[in-house]
């Protein structure tokens, strides 16, 4: 009976941690964090980044089982591969926080190394209006983004346009200083 109570446990909570990560990706109306030193930073929703690990987690063992139990049946052994897959993407899926100081931008990653772009090494900044994702390219093909999932778009931008000031493209997005949230 206890394990019947482990089981169902575990498995509502890899339900709610779902949620939360679904969640963590479509309600993002938070603020930067503004440092002591003058870094300003753009981190994801923590328990975002928690429920995506368990939930990677969770179908790294949901995989195992379909792996060991589908030696004798393709289906079942290609079922379990693609999970894995799926496993590994979700773990690649970890998002990084951009932190913007008056020497550059810094990318700071779970798995990879960091990225960094001095400001002037940026050749390159594309915006998408409806998508939300700004990207920075460095001169060395560096790529520093800026998605939906981290915090305060219009923050980001302005601070582009506080540091980069007159290099910037005419079709750069207006931000007006007066919509930042202050810190």
């Amino acid at each position: 009976m206890i394990w019947k109570v482990i089981h169902w446990s575990i498995n509502s909570l890899f339900w709610v941690a779902l949620a939360l990560f679904v969640t963590s990706m479509f309600s993002n109306r938070r603020s930067a964090t503004a440092r002591a030193s003058g870094t300003v930073e753009f981190a994801p929703q923590w328990f975002g980044v928690w429920a995506l690990v368990y939930v990677a987690i969770r179908m790294f063992f949901i995989a195992g089982g379909y792996l060991l139990h589908g030696l004798a049946e393709p289906l079942t052994f290609l079922t379990g591969a693609l999970l894995g897959m799926a496993c590994i993407g979700l773990v690649f899926m970890l998002p990084g926080t951009v932190l913007v100081t008056d020497s550059g931008l810094e990318e700071v990653l779970w798995l990879w190394r960091n990225n960094r772009i001095r400001w002037e090494e940026i050749v390159e900044i594309n915006t998408e209006r409806n998508g939300r994702t700004v990207t920075v390219i460095g001169a060395s093909k560096t790529k520093i983004i800026h998605s939906s999932r981290l915090p305060d778009r219009p923050r980001f931008l302005f601070e582009i346009k506080r540091h980069c000031g007159e290099n910037l493209p005419a079709d750069f997005p207006n931000v007006d200083a007066n919509n930042i949230s202050p810190i």
